[in-house]
């Protein structure tokens, strides 16, 4: 059995059950892992998106 998981959370928690049921499980903690990677990714970009809008209607400030 050889785990494609990269994060240590995911590989922890594989390693944390029993011998006899990781195989049974393993590919359902690759895709949450998957959904976790996907939805973290998002929200960066989501932020950097939103940083830039946010920098392009950004009025100066006067130097009274």
């Amino acid at each position: 059995m050889r785990s494609k998981l990269v994060t240590p959370f995911w590989k922890n928690a594989l390693e944390s059950l029993p011998a006899e049921l990781r195989p049974r499980y393993v590919h359902d903690m690759e895709a949450a892992e998957r959904w976790e990677l996907r939805i973290t990714a998002f929200i960066e970009s989501w932020s950097r998106a939103k940083s830039a809008i946010a920098r392009t209607f950004q009025t100066p400030r006067s130097a009274h």
